[in-house]
């Protein structure tokens, strides 16, 4: 090689270096939310500092490299931390019903996302720990509120709080439909211990879909786990519709396992005013468990943003228990058919 070729080779291949990169590429970032949160029962009371009043504390990695023809590769990994205490969330056992999505403290864990995926114009299949199909109807999208506090009812109590996330997920989701509609399907797996009684203990499948256009928004999900002891079985519904100075959404879930069946709903505004934003919403819990308790609760905020990634926020919220119900916020203790209250104030960063 002489000296004139030498360089122009050299040129190239940082070139190409450079291309590579172009096409590629990995970011972090995340939340930190704090609040000092007091809840009131009739029993008993606590004053305590939470993590995720406004949005969940989290640190996420993600990435994507072009394939090239309009393909790609992608990765999410997405950890939620306690900011109060600086602990990680655990794991639950593989989709179990009985395990909560959010465990004791411990390390970092990818425990709200991880998968790997490859999509194009043809729609994305994703493999991995995945949101479920029903997550997307108790979001922030149709709930004001979806964390903490003002969090619906129908969905605080209820076991699609079990059904959040799906392990051992393989996923397939459509590209635009008709310029307005996704379509998610999901196969999980439990993968069991190989006894088998048990063995399907948290396998199952499930659909939603989405339609997103203009001012109006929808979604509807169905999913179904086996157990051994029942088939758990999730139905949920949402919609919104912004109006401009107001938005007014709505979801409601009927969910069944073995005997057991529960129902519920929430409608709530979102109210913009400048770079302040008022809530509201109002939401229905009912089991046909004995006596056939019912719940309710009724929830206030105001979310003030500083900048675009800051902002200072205040909820309050009241419980209402009737036919035996004893629900409570999370901390204190309220008799049968009686009421429970709630306050918090907080910062949210995202970054």
């Amino acid at each position: 090689m002489n000296h004139l070729t030498k360089p122009l080779a050299l040129a190239c291949a940082l070139a190409a270096s450079h291309l590579a990169h172009a096409q590629s590429s990995v970011s972090i970032g995340g939340t930190v939310d704090a609040a000092l949160n007091h809840s009131k029962g009739s029993l008993s009371s606590r004053t305590q500092m939470i993590s995720g009043g406004n949005a969940t504390s989290k640190l996420i990695f993600r990435g994507r490299e072009d394939l090239g023809d309009g393909n790609y590769a992608n990765f999410w990994l997405e950890s939620g931390f306690n900011a109060n205490n600086g602990s990680g969330m655990s794991v639950p056992n593989n989709n179990q019903v009985a395990v909560p999505n959010q465990g004791a403290a411990q390390g970092l864990t990818f425990n709200r996302r991880s998968f790997v995926g490859i999509g194009g114009a043809w729609g994305e299949i994703r493999a991995g720990r995945e949101w479920s199909p029903s997550y997307e109807t108790f979001t922030g999208k149709y709930d004001p509120f979806a964390l903490s506090i003002g969090l619906g009812m129908n969905y605080a109590v209820g076991i699609d709080r079990n059904a959040i996330r799906s392990n051992n997920a393989l996923v397939y989701i459509t590209p635009k439909l008709f310029d307005s509609v996704t379509v998610n399907l999901q196969h999980f797996r439990g993968e069991g211990t190989g006894v088998e009684a048990t063995d399907d203990n948290g396998t199952g499948s499930g659909v939603r879909v989405s339609y997103d256009k203009g001012p109006f928004s929808a979604a509807a999900a169905y999913i179904n786990t086996k157990f051994a002891a029942g088939d758990a079985i999730y139905r949920d519904i949402a919609g919104a519709y912004n109006f401009g100075p107001v938005r007014l959404a709505f979801n409601a879930n009927r969910n069944q396992q073995a005997a057991l069946k529960q129902k519920g709903y929430l409608i709530g505004l979102t109210a913009p005013i400048g770079a302040t934003e008022l809530k509201a919403s109002y939401s229905v819990f009912r089991a046909n468990t004995a006596g056939d308790p019912k719940a309710s609760k009724i929830a206030l905020g105001v979310v003030h943003h500083l900048s675009r990634r800051t902002a200072v926020y205040g909820t309050v919220a009241r419980i209402s228990n009737d036919n035996g119900a004893a629900y409570a916020f999370t901390g204190a203790t309220t008799a049968a058919n009686t009421s429970g209250r709630a306050a918090e104030v907080g910062i949210r960063h995202n970054f």
